[in-house]
Protein backbone atom coordinates (compact mmCIF):
# COMPACT_ATOMS: atom_id res chain seq x y z
CA UNK A 1 0.00 0.00 0.00
CA UNK A 2 2.82 2.41 0.94
CA UNK A 3 4.74 1.98 -2.35
CA UNK A 4 1.54 2.51 -4.33
CA UNK A 5 0.84 5.72 -2.43
CA UNK A 6 4.39 6.97 -3.08
CA UNK A 7 3.92 6.34 -6.81
CA UNK A 8 0.63 8.25 -6.78
CA UNK A 9 2.26 11.18 -4.97
CA UNK A 10 5.11 11.34 -7.53
CA UNK A 11 2.63 11.26 -10.42
CA UNK A 12 0.57 14.04 -8.83
CA UNK A 13 3.70 16.15 -8.32
CA UNK A 14 4.53 15.87 -12.05
CA UNK A 15 1.02 16.95 -13.04
CA UNK A 16 1.06 19.88 -10.66
CA UNK A 17 4.51 20.98 -11.83
CA UNK A 18 3.18 21.05 -15.39
CA UNK A 19 0.20 23.14 -14.29
CA UNK A 20 2.50 25.51 -12.44
CA UNK A 21 4.74 26.05 -15.49
CA UNK A 22 1.75 26.69 -17.73
CA UNK A 23 0.21 29.22 -15.37
CA UNK A 24 3.56 30.89 -14.68
CA UNK A 25 3.66 32.06 -18.28
CA UNK A 26 0.47 34.10 -17.81
CA UNK A 27 -0.40 37.11 -15.71
CA UNK A 28 -2.60 35.81 -12.88
CA UNK A 29 -5.01 38.14 -11.13
CA UNK A 30 -6.34 35.54 -8.73
CA UNK A 31 -4.83 32.43 -7.09
CA UNK A 32 -3.70 30.00 -9.77
CA UNK A 33 -4.99 26.46 -10.09
CA UNK A 34 -1.77 25.06 -8.63
CA UNK A 35 -2.20 27.21 -5.50
CA UNK A 36 -5.84 26.32 -5.04
CA UNK A 37 -5.14 22.64 -5.56
CA UNK A 38 -1.84 22.31 -3.73
CA UNK A 39 -1.76 24.63 -0.76
CA UNK A 40 -5.02 24.10 1.10
CA UNK A 41 -3.57 24.04 4.62
CA UNK A 42 -4.20 27.70 5.42
CA UNK A 43 -5.45 28.14 9.02
CA UNK A 44 -8.24 30.26 7.53
CA UNK A 45 -9.62 27.22 5.69
CA UNK A 46 -12.10 24.61 6.93
CA UNK A 47 -11.80 20.89 6.24
CA UNK A 48 -15.11 19.14 5.56
CA UNK A 49 -15.92 15.45 5.86
CA UNK A 50 -18.73 14.55 3.45
CA UNK A 51 -20.57 11.32 2.73
CA UNK A 52 -23.22 9.63 0.61
CA UNK A 53 -24.08 7.44 3.63
CA UNK A 54 -23.36 4.34 1.62
CA UNK A 55 -20.66 3.84 -0.98
CA UNK A 56 -18.12 6.38 0.19
CA UNK A 57 -17.17 9.84 1.32
CA UNK A 58 -14.98 12.75 0.28
CA UNK A 59 -12.72 15.19 2.08
CA UNK A 60 -13.17 18.80 0.88
CA UNK A 61 -11.74 22.17 1.87
CA UNK A 62 -13.64 25.45 1.85
CA UNK A 63 -12.46 29.02 2.22
CA UNK A 64 -15.11 30.57 4.51
CA UNK A 65 -13.94 34.12 3.78
CA UNK A 66 -14.05 33.77 -0.01
CA UNK A 67 -17.15 31.58 0.13
CA UNK A 68 -16.14 28.75 -2.18
CA UNK A 69 -14.99 25.13 -2.17
CA UNK A 70 -11.39 24.54 -3.20
CA UNK A 71 -10.62 22.00 -5.95
CA UNK A 72 -10.26 18.36 -4.94
CA UNK A 73 -12.30 15.49 -3.57
CA UNK A 74 -10.07 13.08 -1.66
CA UNK A 75 -11.79 9.67 -1.31
CA UNK A 76 -12.44 8.57 2.29
CA UNK A 77 -14.82 6.17 4.04
CA UNK A 78 -18.56 6.88 4.16
CA UNK A 79 -18.44 6.95 7.99
CA UNK A 80 -15.58 9.24 9.00
CA UNK A 81 -14.53 12.21 11.13
CA UNK A 82 -11.31 14.22 11.14
CA UNK A 83 -8.63 15.79 13.33
CA UNK A 84 -5.85 18.22 12.42
CA UNK A 85 -2.38 17.80 13.91
CA UNK A 86 1.13 18.94 13.02
CA UNK A 87 0.07 20.23 9.61
CA UNK A 88 -1.66 17.01 8.58
CA UNK A 89 -5.29 15.89 8.37
CA UNK A 90 -6.03 12.61 10.16
CA UNK A 91 -9.18 10.90 8.88
CA UNK A 92 -10.74 8.42 11.30
CA UNK A 93 -12.45 5.92 9.01
CA UNK A 94 -14.99 4.30 11.30
CA UNK A 95 -17.40 1.38 11.09
CA UNK A 96 -16.37 -1.38 8.63
CA UNK A 97 -13.20 0.46 7.53
CA UNK A 98 -11.30 0.76 10.85
CA UNK A 99 -8.35 2.81 9.64
CA UNK A 100 -6.53 6.08 10.14
CA UNK A 101 -5.85 7.90 6.86
CA UNK A 102 -3.31 10.76 6.81
CA UNK A 103 -3.71 13.56 4.24
CA UNK A 104 -1.23 16.27 3.28
CA UNK A 105 -3.21 19.52 2.87
CA UNK A 106 -0.29 21.16 1.05
CA UNK A 107 -0.05 18.42 -1.55
CA UNK A 108 -3.64 18.49 -2.79
CA UNK A 109 -4.76 16.45 0.24
CA UNK A 110 -2.98 13.39 -1.08
CA UNK A 111 -3.19 10.31 1.13
CA UNK A 112 0.31 9.83 2.54
CA UNK A 113 -0.45 6.65 4.44
CA UNK A 114 -3.31 4.59 5.85
CA UNK A 115 -3.17 1.93 8.54
CA UNK A 116 -5.55 -0.36 10.41
CA UNK A 117 -6.43 0.10 14.08
CA UNK A 118 -8.04 -3.34 14.42
CA UNK A 119 -10.61 -4.98 12.17
CA UNK A 120 -14.15 -4.46 13.44
CA UNK A 121 -13.10 -2.09 16.24
CA UNK A 122 -14.93 0.98 14.85
CA UNK A 123 -12.46 3.79 15.79
CA UNK A 124 -14.09 7.02 16.96
CA UNK A 125 -11.32 9.53 17.59
CA UNK A 126 -7.57 10.08 17.77
CA UNK A 127 -5.73 12.36 20.20
CA UNK A 128 -2.03 13.16 20.03
CA UNK A 129 0.21 13.15 23.09
CA UNK A 130 3.06 14.22 20.79
CA UNK A 131 4.30 13.32 17.31
CA UNK A 132 5.48 9.93 18.59
CA UNK A 133 2.43 8.79 20.54
CA UNK A 134 -1.35 8.94 20.11
CA UNK A 135 -4.45 7.30 21.55
CA UNK A 136 -7.29 5.87 19.43
CA UNK A 137 -10.72 5.31 20.99
CA UNK A 138 -12.54 2.27 19.57
CA UNK A 139 -16.30 1.85 19.93
CA UNK A 140 -16.42 -1.90 19.46
CA UNK A 141 -13.45 -2.61 21.69
CA UNK A 142 -12.76 -2.64 25.41
CA UNK A 143 -9.31 -1.04 25.05
CA UNK A 144 -7.82 2.24 23.89
CA UNK A 145 -5.13 1.66 21.29
CA UNK A 146 -1.76 3.39 21.77
CA UNK A 147 0.08 3.98 18.49
CA UNK A 148 2.83 5.86 16.69
CA UNK A 149 0.50 8.27 14.84
CA UNK A 150 2.38 8.44 11.53
CA UNK A 151 3.04 4.75 11.05
CA UNK A 152 0.30 3.06 13.05
CA UNK A 153 2.84 0.98 14.97
CA UNK A 154 1.13 -0.42 18.06
CA UNK A 155 2.72 0.75 21.32
CA UNK A 156 0.20 -0.79 23.71
CA UNK A 157 -3.40 -0.70 24.93
CA UNK A 158 -5.36 0.61 27.92
CA UNK A 159 -8.03 -1.79 29.18
CA UNK A 160 -11.40 -0.12 29.90
CA UNK A 161 -13.51 -3.26 30.27
CA UNK A 162 -14.26 -2.52 33.95
CA UNK A 163 -16.16 0.60 32.86
CA UNK A 164 -18.75 -1.26 30.80
CA UNK A 165 -22.36 -1.08 31.98
CA UNK A 166 -23.23 -3.54 34.72
CA UNK A 167 -26.89 -4.10 33.78
CA UNK A 168 -29.02 -4.32 30.64
CA UNK A 169 -32.75 -4.00 30.16
CA UNK A 170 -32.41 -6.89 27.73
CA UNK A 171 -30.85 -9.10 30.37
CA UNK A 172 -27.41 -9.44 28.76
CA UNK A 173 -24.76 -6.73 29.00
CA UNK A 174 -22.82 -5.96 25.82
CA UNK A 175 -19.49 -5.65 27.62
CA UNK A 176 -18.41 -2.47 25.81
CA UNK A 177 -17.98 0.94 27.49
CA UNK A 178 -18.67 2.77 24.17
CA UNK A 179 -15.57 4.98 24.28
CA UNK A 180 -15.92 7.96 22.01
CA UNK A 181 -14.51 11.50 21.87
CA UNK A 182 -11.19 12.51 23.38
CA UNK A 183 -9.54 15.84 24.16
CA UNK A 184 -6.06 16.92 25.21
CA UNK A 185 -5.67 19.65 27.79
CA UNK A 186 -2.07 20.54 28.59
CA UNK A 187 -0.32 17.25 29.27
CA UNK A 188 -3.60 15.57 30.23
CA UNK A 189 -5.91 13.51 28.01
CA UNK A 190 -9.61 12.94 28.66
CA UNK A 191 -11.89 10.35 27.03
CA UNK A 192 -15.69 10.08 27.12
CA UNK A 193 -17.52 6.81 27.77
CA UNK A 194 -21.17 6.74 26.69
CA UNK A 195 -21.96 3.37 28.35
CA UNK A 196 -24.99 2.51 26.23
CA UNK A 197 -27.29 -0.49 26.52
CA UNK A 198 -26.92 -2.12 23.11
CA UNK A 199 -29.14 -5.04 24.11
CA UNK A 200 -32.05 -2.91 25.27
CA UNK A 201 -35.42 -4.12 23.92
CA UNK A 202 -36.05 -0.52 22.85
CA UNK A 203 -33.52 -1.03 20.08
CA UNK A 204 -32.28 2.59 20.16
CA UNK A 205 -29.25 2.33 22.46
CA UNK A 206 -30.34 4.16 25.63
CA UNK A 207 -27.64 5.03 28.18
CA UNK A 208 -27.22 2.45 30.94
CA UNK A 209 -26.78 4.54 34.08
CA UNK A 210 -24.07 7.18 34.23
CA UNK A 211 -21.65 8.15 31.48
CA UNK A 212 -18.02 8.73 32.45
CA UNK A 213 -15.19 11.12 31.68
CA UNK A 214 -11.83 9.42 32.26
CA UNK A 215 -8.46 11.09 32.66
CA UNK A 216 -5.50 9.24 31.17
CA UNK A 217 -2.06 9.50 32.73
CA UNK A 218 0.04 9.93 29.58
CA UNK A 219 3.26 9.03 31.40
CA UNK A 220 2.29 5.46 32.27
CA UNK A 221 -0.90 5.01 30.15
CA UNK A 222 -3.21 4.36 33.09
CA UNK A 223 -6.53 5.87 34.16
CA UNK A 224 -5.81 8.45 36.86
CA UNK A 225 -9.31 9.88 37.44
CA UNK A 226 -12.94 9.04 36.78
CA UNK A 227 -15.69 11.68 36.65
CA UNK A 228 -19.45 11.29 36.18
CA UNK A 229 -21.33 13.48 33.75
CA UNK A 230 -24.42 15.20 35.16
CA UNK A 231 -26.46 13.78 32.29
CA UNK A 232 -25.45 10.93 29.96
CA UNK A 233 -24.39 10.02 26.43
CA UNK A 234 -21.59 12.52 25.52
CA UNK A 235 -22.34 12.93 21.84
CA UNK A 236 -20.31 15.52 19.91
CA UNK A 237 -16.73 16.76 19.81
CA UNK A 238 -15.65 18.47 23.04
CA UNK A 239 -14.50 22.09 22.90
CA UNK A 240 -11.74 23.61 25.05
CA UNK A 241 -12.37 27.30 25.72
CA UNK A 242 -11.67 30.02 28.29
CA UNK A 243 -15.04 30.78 29.83
CA UNK A 244 -16.11 32.16 33.21
CA UNK A 245 -12.56 33.40 33.74
CA UNK A 246 -10.70 30.10 33.26
CA UNK A 247 -10.35 27.18 30.81
CA UNK A 248 -13.16 24.62 30.60
CA UNK A 249 -13.83 21.55 28.48
CA UNK A 250 -17.36 21.67 27.08
CA UNK A 251 -19.51 18.63 26.24
CA UNK A 252 -23.05 17.97 25.11
CA UNK A 253 -24.84 15.11 26.87
CA UNK A 254 -28.26 14.63 25.23
CA UNK A 255 -28.99 11.39 27.17
CA UNK A 256 -31.95 9.74 25.39
CA UNK A 257 -32.26 11.00 21.83
CA UNK A 258 -33.78 10.28 18.43
CA UNK A 259 -36.73 7.89 18.57
CA UNK A 260 -36.49 7.73 22.39
CA UNK A 261 -35.92 11.47 22.76
CA UNK A 262 -36.59 13.18 26.07
CA UNK A 263 -35.69 16.64 27.39
CA UNK A 264 -33.17 15.18 29.82
CA UNK A 265 -29.74 16.53 28.87
CA UNK A 266 -27.79 19.63 28.03
CA UNK A 267 -24.38 21.24 27.56
CA UNK A 268 -21.93 20.65 30.41
CA UNK A 269 -18.68 22.42 31.36
CA UNK A 270 -15.77 20.61 33.06
CA UNK A 271 -13.10 22.63 34.87
CA UNK A 272 -9.76 20.75 34.59
CA UNK A 273 -8.19 22.98 37.25
CA UNK A 274 -10.68 21.95 39.94
CA UNK A 275 -11.45 18.54 38.35
CA UNK A 276 -15.17 19.22 38.61
CA UNK A 277 -18.19 19.90 36.44
CA UNK A 278 -19.82 23.31 36.68
CA UNK A 279 -23.17 22.86 38.41
CA UNK A 280 -26.11 22.75 36.01
CA UNK A 281 -26.18 23.08 32.23
CA UNK A 282 -24.87 25.94 30.10
CA UNK A 283 -27.94 25.18 27.99
CA UNK A 284 -30.58 22.65 28.98
CA UNK A 285 -32.61 20.63 26.50
CA UNK A 286 -35.69 21.96 28.21
CA UNK A 287 -34.72 25.48 27.14
CA UNK A 288 -33.41 24.39 23.73
CA UNK A 289 -36.60 22.41 23.04
CA UNK A 290 -34.91 19.21 21.90
CA UNK A 291 -31.77 17.07 21.81
CA UNK A 292 -28.60 19.15 21.55
CA UNK A 293 -26.53 17.33 18.93
CA UNK A 294 -23.75 19.86 18.38
CA UNK A 295 -22.53 23.15 19.77
CA UNK A 296 -19.86 25.85 19.68
CA UNK A 297 -19.27 28.45 22.36
CA UNK A 298 -17.63 31.82 21.69
CA UNK A 299 -17.55 33.28 25.21
CA UNK A 300 -19.53 33.50 28.45
CA UNK A 301 -22.33 35.40 26.72
CA UNK A 302 -22.65 33.68 23.35
CA UNK A 303 -22.92 30.10 22.18
CA UNK A 304 -24.58 28.16 19.38
CA UNK A 305 -26.33 24.79 19.35
CA UNK A 306 -27.83 22.40 16.81
CA UNK A 307 -31.14 21.05 18.12
CA UNK A 308 -33.42 18.19 17.05
CA UNK A 309 -36.80 17.93 18.77
CA UNK A 310 -38.91 14.84 19.42
CA UNK A 311 -40.92 15.41 16.23
CA UNK A 312 -37.67 15.70 14.20
CA UNK A 313 -37.90 19.43 13.59
CA UNK A 314 -34.41 20.94 13.30
CA UNK A 315 -32.93 24.30 14.27
CA UNK A 316 -29.71 26.11 15.10
CA UNK A 317 -29.99 28.58 17.96
CA UNK A 318 -27.81 31.08 19.79
CA UNK A 319 -27.81 31.13 23.58
CA UNK A 320 -26.18 32.72 26.62
CA UNK A 321 -23.95 30.19 28.46
CA UNK A 322 -23.93 32.30 31.63
CA UNK A 323 -27.70 32.45 32.01
CA UNK A 324 -28.67 29.37 29.99
CA UNK A 325 -31.20 31.44 28.06
CA UNK A 326 -32.12 31.06 24.39
CA UNK A 327 -31.25 34.21 22.40
CA UNK A 328 -32.47 33.60 18.85
CA UNK A 329 -32.96 31.07 16.06
CA UNK A 330 -30.49 31.25 13.16
CA UNK A 331 -31.88 28.41 11.04
CA UNK A 332 -35.00 26.27 11.28
CA UNK A 333 -36.32 23.36 9.20
CA UNK A 334 -39.59 21.47 9.81
CA UNK A 335 -39.74 17.68 9.91
CA UNK A 336 -41.48 17.65 6.53
CA UNK A 337 -38.24 18.82 4.89
CA UNK A 338 -35.33 16.41 4.47
CA UNK A 339 -32.67 18.97 5.33
CA UNK A 340 -30.65 18.51 8.53
CA UNK A 341 -27.83 20.39 10.22
CA UNK A 342 -24.69 18.33 10.59
CA UNK A 343 -21.36 19.74 11.72
CA UNK A 344 -20.86 23.08 13.44
CA UNK A 345 -17.61 25.00 13.86
CA UNK A 346 -16.58 28.41 15.18
CA UNK A 347 -13.26 29.51 13.65
CA UNK A 348 -10.44 31.58 15.15
CA UNK A 349 -11.83 34.52 13.19
CA UNK A 350 -15.24 33.98 14.85
CA UNK A 351 -16.88 32.72 11.67
CA UNK A 352 -19.58 30.15 12.38
CA UNK A 353 -19.81 27.32 9.84
CA UNK A 354 -22.92 25.12 9.80
CA UNK A 355 -23.20 21.95 7.70
CA UNK A 356 -26.38 21.65 5.64
CA UNK A 357 -27.29 17.99 5.09
CA UNK A 358 -29.46 18.26 2.02
CA UNK A 359 -29.15 15.51 -0.60
CA UNK A 360 -30.14 17.95 -3.33
CA UNK A 361 -28.08 20.98 -2.24
CA UNK A 362 -25.56 20.03 0.45
CA UNK A 363 -23.19 22.71 1.64
CA UNK A 364 -21.91 25.01 4.37
CA UNK A 365 -23.56 28.17 5.68
CA UNK A 366 -21.27 30.88 7.10
CA UNK A 367 -22.16 33.44 9.77
CA UNK A 368 -20.04 36.29 11.13
CA UNK A 369 -20.29 36.44 14.94
CA UNK A 370 -18.14 39.55 15.34
CA UNK A 371 -20.63 42.04 16.76
CA UNK A 372 -24.17 41.11 15.88
CA UNK A 373 -24.53 37.67 14.31
CA UNK A 374 -25.08 38.05 10.57
CA UNK A 375 -25.32 35.62 7.69
CA UNK A 376 -22.44 35.94 5.18
CA UNK A 377 -23.48 33.37 2.57
CA UNK A 378 -26.77 33.95 0.78
CA UNK A 379 -26.92 30.23 0.05
CA UNK A 380 -24.80 27.34 1.29
CA UNK A 381 -21.30 26.97 -0.15
CA UNK A 382 -21.97 23.96 -2.40
CA UNK A 383 -20.51 20.51 -1.84
CA UNK A 384 -20.95 17.34 -3.89
CA UNK A 385 -21.91 15.22 -0.86
CA UNK A 386 -23.50 15.77 2.54
CA UNK A 387 -21.22 17.34 5.20
CA UNK A 388 -20.99 15.54 8.55
CA UNK A 389 -17.86 16.92 10.28
CA UNK A 390 -15.89 20.18 10.17
CA UNK A 391 -12.34 20.98 11.28
CA UNK A 392 -10.27 24.15 11.30
CA UNK A 393 -6.83 23.69 9.76
CA UNK A 394 -4.88 24.99 12.72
Amino acid sequence: MVSKLKHEVLTLKKILLFLFLVNACNEIKRPGLESLLLFQGSPRNIGVITTDFGGGGRYNVIDPNAGYTLPGNTPIHSDAVARFFDGKVFIINRLNKDTIQILNPNLANTTETEYSVGQGTNPQDIVFVNNRKAYVSRYNSTSILIIQPYTGQTLGEIDLSIYSESTSAGGTIDGKPEMSWMVKYGDRVFITLQRLDRNSPLGFLPPSGKSFLLEINTNDDTISNTFEFQSANPFSKPQVIDIFGEPHIIFTTPNRLGFISELDGGIEAFNPSSNSFRSGFLLSETTAGGDILGFQIKNSELGFASVLDKSFNKKVISFNPSTGQNISTLLEVPNSVGTNFSGILLTQESLLAIGISDFRNPGIMIYDTNGSVRQLTLTAIPLALTPVDLIELK
